[in-house]
């Protein structure tokens, strides 16, 4: 139960954060979103503000903003349809009325023959007062309205295909810089509740029933050597406890500006990864010192945010690098499923791992989304920079057949690495 709490805690946390970023520049930059979604298939909670409904979906693999634009327009008018309209002094439509369920008055009921809520903004019909073919233009804010509902039909000023190059950029990066803020964040919370774990060999902890108390390690004690071996920092201590392959090493230590040697038998500590297998390693029982400060944790999270960014863009480029090598295998991916399980075992060992795990994910998903994929929001970054670049669109036939190849893409990666999850955690 802890597990899934976690999970849907974590994933929540990450989707909101991201897709938040589009919406409030999208929303500054005055595009209209009419829909933010958290998950995918069909929607279990809605609450609609300020012509946005707010919607939380079924299935946890993602969410979205839906931006008003050309292509997302539904126009549920057809030709013979009669519906009643609500105009302004200017003779301008403000109301679309498709029921009865409504309580406005002074409206005019028409048989439709033409409209375009794409381009023209228009409507053309007969106006069964006096059957005369009238031809009403939209106001800068018109409604449908169904079951008591509106939703804004989106003026061209306010879709996403209106705005400046910079502000399309900024709406579409904003997620990833989000997700990268959120790490920052959360690292620097880590760092002002537990300290920065300083690389320095000196001893923060002392395990009960470990090698290190057997030989009376304190907290503040400095290991300088092992085994004749200068020790230049934690790191680099720990690499030679596992070189010494088990056997007993002589430890030079110094406490309070004493020296003395003492001689220890690393044990073998067993870690179960969420996969099944086990990972041992050699330990003497200490955890490292660390560091605190009132300034400093900002500093440090920015550091470790950047940290997190260098390595996981290093391992992405690397395992894209593995498809042209030969050596690529889904197990290098984990889906829903996969995060699900690694999640349930990372909230076992407490919040602040959970939290720096959280940070983690957070800047993965940013990384992930700017990969150039057309699906995500690299591959339309890179739709609006050769806009900026030559000064004009992408051939809108073959942008949208782009997009199509990528969604498909995304949607076969996607089921085959949930497939691969499957196996490696339930089959």
């Amino acid at each position: 139960m802890v597990g899934i709490l976690a999970f849907i805690v974590v994933f929540g946390v990450l989707v909101t954060v991201h897709e938040f970023g589009h919406m409030y520049f999208a929303k500054k930059a005055g595009i209209l979103c009419p829909e933010f979604a958290i998950g995918m298939g069909p929607k279990i909670f809605s609450y609609k503000k300020n012509d946005t409904q707010y919607t939380i979906r079924l299935l946890p693999i993602g969410g979205y903003v839906r931006m008003a634009s050309k292509d997302m327009e539904i126009n549920p008018l057809n030709t013979g349809m009669r519906v009643q309209i609500k105009v302004n002094d200017a003779d301008e439509v403000t109301h679309i009325l498709l029921d009865d369920k409504h309580n406005f008055q002074y409206v005019e009921e028409v048989e439709i023959i033409e409209s375009d809520i794409s381009e023209g903004m228009y409507i053309k019909a007969y106006r069964l007062t006096d059957n005369e073919v009238v031809t009403y233009h939209f106001s800068e804010e018109t409604y449908f309205v169904e079951d008591s509902e509106l939703e804004r039909i989106a003026p061209l000023s306010a879709r996403f295909e209106s705005k400046t190059v910079w502000q399309r950029f900024l709406t579409l990066f904003a997620g990833p810089l989000f997700n990268f803020l959120l790490a920052f964040v959360l690292f620097t919370v880590l760092f002002y509740i537990q300290g920065k774990a300083s690389d320095e060999p000196i001893v923060g902890q002392v395990v009960e029933d470990t090698p290190a108390e057997e030989i009376n390690l304190e907290t503040g004690d400095r290991i300088e050597e092992i085994n004749g071996k200068t020790v230049e920092s934690w790191s680099h201590m720990t690499t030679l406890i596992q070189e010494g392959e088990g056997k007993p090493q002589e430890l030079l230590i110094e406490s309070d500006g004493e020296y003395r040697t003492e001689t220890l038998k690393p044990i073998v500590d067993e870690t179960e990864l969420p996969d099944g297998t086990v990972q041992e390693r050699l330990i003497i029982g200490v955890g490292a010192y660390f560091e605190n400060g009132v300034l400093q944790p900002i500093w440090w999270g920015i550091e470790e945010t950047i940290s997190s960014m260098s390595l996981i863009f290093e391992l992405v480029v690397r395992m894209i690098g593995t498809i042209f090598t030969g050596g690529f295998s889904f197990d290098m991916l984990n889906g829903p499923v996969g995060i699900y399980k690694v999640t349930e075992s990372v909230a076992a060992e407490g919040i602040l791992v959970l939290m720096r795990f959280t940070a983690l994910l957070s800047v993965n998903l940013g990384i992930m989304n700017l990969l150039p994929i057309p699906a995500l929001d690299g591959g339309r970054i890179c739709f609006v920079l050769y806009e900026g670049i030559f000064r004009k669109p992408v051939n809108r036939k073959v942008e949208l057949n782009i997009q199509l190849i990528g969604v498909l893409f995304v949607l076969v990666i996607m089921v085959l690495v949930t497939w691969n999850d499957i196996k490696t955690f339930f089959l």
